[in-house]
């Protein structure tokens, strides 16, 4: 991170040790655990409308979030998912396709429950084949919903890795269109909060969110 430990801004101290723990933890390549100090740090500071504290944390959520990535994606074929929990399904380090039956919130849960047993995962939902040929890639969070449709894969039961890290570059391009540029900033900020929650694997969404709080900063002056 560009921001030194103990970053003097417009913190509570809570905040800031939240903020300290986590950079201890990248700096020993923890993300997981650095994700998790990120993101209370950031749901803290967006309560304060701390907007330049913000732009930190969101450069260290998003380092965090690609050293996850970059674990999950090295190893292994796409997995498919397709039946029983995803809350309580053994899972090991790599990628996994949700497919139906199951749905974008049990993508969602397989995320969290990736995170809550230390486990770097990279996961995407798609939804039953258009009349078009077409597959819909869904993601969900809290009040938001993220969904394109894109070329199916030319092997529907071994997906490749290439078509996998396909659909996660659409859906994210598709979390900042859906961002309304007319909105004030405030509220693009939220929303963009909701798409990292949704989307946590597309850097340029973090990007964007950094400068959303700087604009938000900058009109506060």
């Amino acid at each position: 991170m560009s921001a030194s430990r103990g970053q003097k801004v417009k913190r509570t101290k809570p905040i800031q040790t939240q903020v300290d723990r986590a950079v201890d933890a990248l700096g020993e390549e923890s993300w997981i655990i650095a994700e998790s100090h990120f993101l209370k740090a950031l749901t803290a500071s967006r309560g304060r409308d701390d907007w330049e504290g913000m732009i930190e944390i969101v450069e260290g959520l998003r380092q965090s979030r690609r050293g996850i990535r970059s674990q999950s994606l090295v190893r292994g074929s796409v997995r498919l998912c397709n039946e029983g929990s995803t809350e309580t399904m053994a899972i090991s380090t790599g990628r996994y396709l949700v497919e139906p039956p199951l749905v974008g919130a049990d993508a969602r849960r397989l995320i969290q429950s990736g995170r809550d047993n230390q486990v770097a995962i990279a996961v995407v939902c798609r939804e039953p084949l258009t009349r078009a040929g077409l597959v819909p890639i869904v993601a969900i969070a809290p009040g938001t919903t993220i969904r394109v449709q894109i070329e199916a894969p030319s092997n529907e039961r071994k997906p490749t890795t290439a078509w996998f890290k396909g659909a996660m570059e659409s859906l994210g391009e598709a979390a900042l269109e859906s961002i309304d540029p007319t909105k004030s900033v405030d509220r693009r900020i939220d929303a963009f909060l909701g798409t990292i929650d949704a989307i946590p694997d597309h850097e340029e969404l973090y990007v964007a969110l950094s400068e959303a709080c700087r604009e938000a900063h900058e009109q506060d002056e």
